[in-house]
């Protein structure tokens, strides 16, 4: 007899079972919801359409899609003959890329000498190959901007799994060489997920064009649409209508701009005040971008800014002729400027310049000579691969000293945030730029860096890695000046030394954003500080106690140290006070709840108790 009690495990009741599942029952529902994405499991149809999408190409599925249409089912001729996959240069090294991959995680996981971290090691594996998958995927669409920012992304997720493996490396001296084999094919996939996103660009026509979306074709839909809606609700002409109590703020607003607009000389752009007219406007622009499309972009690239003249004019005196405020008209002008600012230039055409060979450029992919910045990022790659090639070497010299090793390897996980900060990039200093500039002064903090032991000789401080090989210390010296001008003549960059300096020491604003030139510099090595300081604890659970932490993220460790000095070049020579040097990530300063204040204001006393120090006469001493 079968148990029909409620939380039995069969209840007839219940539709057949009831009762927690057992753990082969979510073992189960976890894999159909991983491999077929199906978001329940226990859903029979769901299951059967992502089955028939799983397997539509089988001949068996095909059979049974032919039977639901009337077909017989014996029948099945293929409807097409599916081309072959082009068998390309970089399909192959992301193959072999993925292959060392796989290949380093199951020896890391079945090594003797790990099985004290071997669940870490899991943790490892299942997150590095997720993120491996996610990144190649995103990479194959480089033209929306949502998956170009997924693939750039993942491939940061990837080079901290790649630091952090040469990080736990170098703090188990047993298997060094296993770690750091893993770190360089995570580079290896990083690399060709790098080279994946030009290439699906130059797969798609983009050839000369340097005009891309900031956001995705879908997204443009929604941002016409909110505009559409806005402009209605300042109208009025909406279902919802003000309260008894309510004043016409909106009405109110659209007649005054109405009238500005004409005492102003600017009754062209009360035409974008009708929704006829809007609408064209708006529909030309999303239409012109032909969903994204290579051609599409470039016709897009070269009438934008035309189209949206008009537009900005109006968001310009829309705010101006106003007084006061009205919430209709800063909704309506906001969800203009989100429109068109959609379709400002983004960064990514230098992806280009990595994807594809220098010599086929020349006619190729454009007519004009190439930009400074566009020749920083390919020496960038190229020095960052002699770099790597150099610190690896060092590693197997079984150095008794790990520190320094340890820095080189911080050095070379930065010099690929910079590449990727210039691969989004475009212009010759821009936000991007300058915060890649802040890893030469960290460069530089290394190569000045000293040991507390005196040459008998000369009476100075040793250097604190004193058996650096001369080829190594060259291909750092050649990254600070890709990362920053070194010279007023420099070929490679269109900004001069002097004016580097300059904007340094003065903490000039840049234009076009709130920031400040020396902050961002600072802030971006003050960022990479509290990153290290988060990896700590995880060092040293997976470390075998060899090292102390102490030395590497402790107050006098080598990583702090070296990106406190790093931070004092930035701020060498300015003014006291003139740079934010704050570290710190406070939180929002919030208010008390309006109760609080009324009663404070009333009762004139404090938030928690107590009165007011008072306070001294007007007019007094």
């Amino acid at each position: 007899m079968f148990n029909t009690k409620p939380g039995s495990q069969f209840d007839p009741a219940a539709g057949g079972r009831s009762g927690p599942p057992s753990k082969a029952q979510l073992a189960l529902d976890n894999l159909l919801r991983r491999e077929l994405r199906v978001g329940d499991p226990n859903n029979p149809q769901q299951v059967a359409k992502a089955l028939l999408e799983r397997y539509q190409s089988q001949p068996r599925a095909r059979g049974i899609q032919s039977e639901a249409e009337g077909l017989p089912f014996t029948n099945t001729s293929p409807r097409f003959a599916p081309a072959a996959v082009e068998n390309t240069a970089t399909s192959v090294d992301l193959k072999q890329a993925m292959s060392d991959v796989h290949k380093d995680l199951e020896y890391l996981g079945q090594s003797n000498l790990l099985k004290d971290i071997d669940a870490e090691i899991g943790g490892w594996s299942d997150g590095i190959r997720n993120a491996v998958q996610e990144g190649v995927n995103a990479a194959r669409f480089g033209l929306d901007p949502r998956n170009r920012d997924r693939a750039i992304g993942m491939r940061r997720t990837l080079g901290d799994y790649a630091r952090l493996s040469r990080l736990v490396g170098s703090l188990n001296p047993s298997a060094t060489q296993e770690f750091r084999s893993l770190a360089q094919s995570v580079d290896e996939v990083c690399a060709v997920i790098l080279v994946m996103l030009g290439e699906s660009m130059a797969n798609n026509g983009f050839a000369g064009g340097r005009f891309l979306l900031q956001a995705p074709f879908g997204e443009m839909q929604s941002r016409r649409d909110a505009c559409v809606y806005s402009l209605q609700n300042l109208l009025g002409s909406l279902s919802y209508q003000n309260a008894p109590n309510e004043w016409p703020r909106g009405i109110d607003a659209y007649r005054r701009l109405f009238d500005s607009l004409e005492a102003q000389g600017q009754g062209d752009l009360r035409a974008l005040l009708t929704e006829q007219e809007l609408t064209r406007v708006l529909d030309d622009l999303v239409r012109r971008a032909a969903h994204g499309s290579a051609e599409g972009l470039r016709a897009l690239g070269s009438t934008a800014q035309i189209e949206l003249n008009r537009v900005y004019r109006l968001i310009n005196f829309g705010y101006r002729l106003v007084d006061p405020e009205s919430p209709p008209l800063t909704s309506f002008l906001e969800s203009l400027r989100l429109f068109a600012d959609g379709f400002g230039q983004a960064g990514g055409s230098r992806l280009l310049r990595v994807a594809r060979p220098p010599i086929v450029f020349y006619g190729l992919y454009g007519i004009e000579e190439e930009a400074a910045a566009d020749r920083r990022i390919v020496n960038l790659t190229v020095a960052r691969g002699r770099l790597a090639s150099q610190v690896d070497c060092l590693a197997r010299c079984a150095c008794d000293d790990i520190s320094c090793q340890v820095m080189l390897d911080k050095i070379l996980y930065d010099i690929d945030r910079a590449i990727d900060m210039y691969a989004v990039g475009s212009i010759d200093l821009g936000l991007p730029e300058i915060r890649a500039a802040s890893y030469s002064y960290l460069i530089d903090a290394f190569l000045s860096l000293e040991s507390e032991e005196i040459d008998p000789q000369t009476g100075q401080n040793l250097p604190f890695c004193p058996t650096l090989p001369a080829n190594l210390v060259t291909t750092l010296t050649t990254l600070v000046g890709e990362l920053r001008p070194l010279g007023d003549a420099d070929a490679d960059w269109d900004t001069t030394l002097t004016r580097f300096e300059q904007r340094r020491i003065d903490n000039e604003a840049v234009a076009g954003s709130t920031f400040n030139f020396t902050d961002m510099l600072h802030q971006e090595l003050c960022l990479q500080l509290q990153s290290e300081r988060r990896w700590e604890a995880l060092a040293d659970q997976m470390s075998a106690n060899c090292v102390p932490m102490s030395t590497l993220f402790g107050e006098e460790g080598a990583l702090v140290v070296i990106l406190e000095n790093a931070m004092q070049l930035v701020i060498d020579g300015t003014a006291p006070g003139i740079v934010n040097t704050d570290c710190d990530t406070d939180g929002p300063d919030i208010p008390a709840h309006f109760e609080t204040s009324l009663d404070t204001i009333a009762q004139d006393r404090l938030r928690f108790g107590g009165n007011p120090a008072p306070q001294p006469p007007a007019g007094g001493p």
